[in-house]
């Protein structure tokens, strides 16, 4: 059964994918194997899959889409699509609401995978959410396409921008501008350390490409607030602008929070080394919207790796539970990381821990082995459409069960916490 929008109210599936990211989406075409035969269905608010990783490029022009409908990827496989959005979640009653227009249905679950992803965080700070742009999907008046027309409708003026950030999507976002339109004052505004988010090695080799382009950094400045045409940080200096871009930190929905799911404070969810909720097994989380308390091997950072492994993974504890079998703990091992400069970039070797490794590829030739992994995984969720189960990772055993027993031990005996695990699943 394959269905867009137009699913009864009383029907139950054995698992809801919330969310078509790269963890959403995976896990949902790794479950769609024919022995199972579970009922899956998988909800999101767009047609369209988006590739998060190629939205700085949307700031010079309109990306085309690998993925161009979800619909059309997932017909054949037996799972429903439910183009919609996630209003609420009834963690007890196992009861997700989605908004589909004007209308609100509800969908019962026996598991449900939470893959709804995180967006750029502009809550924190009195302005940002109003005057300023972000690298965000779709066509709002603060996305990056809004972004892309303010800045071609210049009219040929020098305008001031300023990026406030100073991690992957900030540097991103300044290099892009700069390289597209040289002629205009590109500043990166950082709390700590502009490109400072992989040691040293890789944080000079970053400053080095952006100085290169002609973009200012600043350090060590705390944006207090984002006034009318002027930034103002916590030492009381003004920083004077035209085009205000906030890159300054990711925040996921508060669905599961507002459900009573045990979050962190970036509303994250809590879980356990099978990715679990450690307050409502029956929910597991994948992606920007996990928070794992048991080691991983790699550290578990926001990235379209750990996306995939995460939702595989997912997947995997699911059919694995089918079969009355239980899985190890969920680890992984880094390969790399590049970020795309303008039009070169920075790249380099992590494995295993996602430390930097061996040498440092720098200007056009990072920006094309970055390319390369960003079709591959696009590429990757078509085979794995395909040939269901055909995604793999290395470190797939580096945590053992004492090392997340442990982990979970220490979180239980923080009383804030330690309440959740009344309900928990039983680990090895």
């Amino acid at each position: 059964m394959n269905t867009e929008s137009e699913t009864p109210a009383s029907h139950h599936y054995d698992v809801v994918v919330l969310g078509a990211g790269y963890a959403g989406l995976m896990a949902a075409l790794r479950l769609a194997r024919r022995r199972w035969q579970l009922r899956i269905a998988l909800v999101n608010a767009s047609g369209q899959f988006v590739e998060r990783v190629r939205l700085q490029e949307c700031i010079v022009a309109a990306v085309p889409a690998r993925i161009p409908s979800i619909a059309a990827l997932l017909r054949g496989t037996g799972i429903a699509f439910i183009r919609g959005e996630v209003i609420s979640l009834d963690a007890v009653r196992r009861l997700v609401r989605i908004s589909l227009g004007a209308e609100q249905r509800d969908i019962a679950f026996t598991e449900a995978i939470y893959a709804l992803g995180s967006g750029i965080d502009v809550d924190e700070v009195p302005g940002a959410a109003e005057r300023a742009y972000r690298l965000a999907p779709g066509d709002g008046p603060r996305s990056a396409a809004a972004l892309r027309l303010r800045l071609q409708s210049k009219g040929g003026g020098v305008l001031r921008v300023i990026v406030v950030g100073g991690a992957e999507t900030a540097v991103e976002a300044a290099g892009e501008i700069k390289a597209a339109w040289p002629e205009l004052e590109v500043t990166m505004l950082s709390r700590s350390h502009c490109g400072d988010f992989k040691g040293p090695r890789v944080t000079n080799a970053v400053r080095t490409e952006l100085t290169r382009l002609g973009v200012r950094l600043v350090d060590g400045e705390i944006v207090a607030e984002i006034g009318p045409g002027r930034i103002l940080t916590v030492g009381g200096r003004n920083y004077d602008y035209d085009v205000c871009v906030w890159a300054a930190g990711l925040r996921s929905p508060g669905v599961a929070r507002d459900a009573g799911v045990a979050t962190d404070p970036r509303s994250r969810i809590l879980v356990d080394a099978q990715l679990r909720s450690v307050s409502h097994p029956s929910i597991l989380a994948v992606g920007d919207a996990a928070r794992p308390i048991a080691p991983t091997g790699a550290p578990y950072r926001l990235s379209a790796f750990v996306a995939a492994v995460s939702g595989a993974h997912a997947a995997d504890v699911i059919t694995a539970s089918q079969a009355g079998r239980t899985l190890w703990p969920f680890s992984f091992s880094s390969f790399g990381q590049g970020v795309a400069i303008g039009r070169g970039g920075v790249g380099f070797f992590s494995y295993p821990d996602d430390e930097q490794r061996f040498f440092i590829l720098g200007g056009p030739a990072a920006r094309k082995a970055r390319n390369f992994f960003v079709w591959f995984f696009a590429y990757a969720l078509k085979l794995e459409r395909r040939f269901p189960g055909f995604f793999s990772w290395p470190g797939r055993r580096r945590v053992s069960w004492h090392q997340a027993n442990e982990a979970l031990g220490r979180l239980e005996r923080i009383p804030t916490i330690g309440a959740a695990f009344s309900s928990k699943q039983s680990i090895l």
